[in-house]
């Protein structure tokens, strides 16, 4: 925990000084999704002759108080784990994963959408006739989730959770701009395309056309579509043709 707190402009500094070392004046494209979508924005944003495209999908110029408020219950349920030892658990023999476990299965029903739960578990039982009536997981979407969340402890690490979620919550490009959007984009000369899921609750359509109109307003090309999909924020993760026709398009 005496590593500095870093932002997502810190993140895509790194990256512009590893183009500089390997002799990268300018990109074809940048792209990403969610918290990579908010770094091909600020690379858009405050490099402006790095790339000449960037393909923003399911993400947003800023993170939204709900947004926050979801990081900040995995953060406590890290911090409140007494193996997190005040984040020094390195080489104790310890670390947080129940704490993190949590983290990971509040974080991830906000990835999905209520269409897409329905469908793959509604109400159904998790391998048995009848309720308990206790408080093991009865239900197929209780077991989920503490799947998902113990299997996330063994490929990630507590601290790094809680410095990447803080990064993105203290994303907000139009702050780093005199508090305008499109003053953000005032010196950038690359193209946009940005795409949002009509499921995606934690990064919805409206901040997609936010940005869309910051960067009319800036003068950028650019260019939106909102995609059908059952899968909420995961659906740039999974299977939507209608994507890969769109990456296709702006890139080629």
């Amino acid at each position: 925990m005496r590593f500095p707190v870093i932002t997502i402009r810190d993140m895509v500094r790194a990256q512009v000084a590893l183009l500089d070392l390997l002799g990268i004046g300018q990109l074809h494209a940048v792209v990403g999704g969610s918290m990579g979508g908010m770094q091909a924005l600020s690379l858009a944003a405050n490099w402006p002759d790095r790339a000449r495209a960037a393909l923003v999908i399911a993400s947003t110029a800023r993170h939204s108080a709900q947004n926050i408020a979801f990081h900040e219950v995995g953060r406590q349920a890290i911090m409140a784990d007494p193996a997190w030892q005040g984040g020094d658990y390195y080489g104790t023999g310890q670390s947080p994963d129940k704490g993190l476990a949590v983290a990971r299965m509040a974080a991830h029903i906000t990835y999905l959408s209520e269409e897409g739960l329905t469908e793959k578990f509604g109400r159904r039982l998790q391998d048995r006739s009848a309720k308990t009536f206790g408080f093991d997981a009865d239900f197929q979407v209780e077991s989920y989730l503490r799947h998902q969340g113990l299997s996330f402890t063994d490929r990630f690490d507590a601290n790094s959770y809680l410095y990447i979620t803080r990064a993105m919550d203290y994303f907000d490009l139009a702050e780093e701009h005199g508090g305008r959007l499109a003053d953000a984009f005032a010196q950038s000369r690359a193209r946009f395309c940005l795409v949002s899921f009509d499921t995606d609750w934690l990064y919805p359509t409206s901040d997609s056309r936010e940005i869309t109109k910051a960067l009319n307003a800036a003068g950028a090309p650019v260019s939106f579509v909102e995609l059908s999909a059952p899968f909420g924020h995961d659906s740039f993760l999974l299977d939507v043709p209608a994507l890969d026709a769109v990456i296709a398009g702006f890139l080629c």
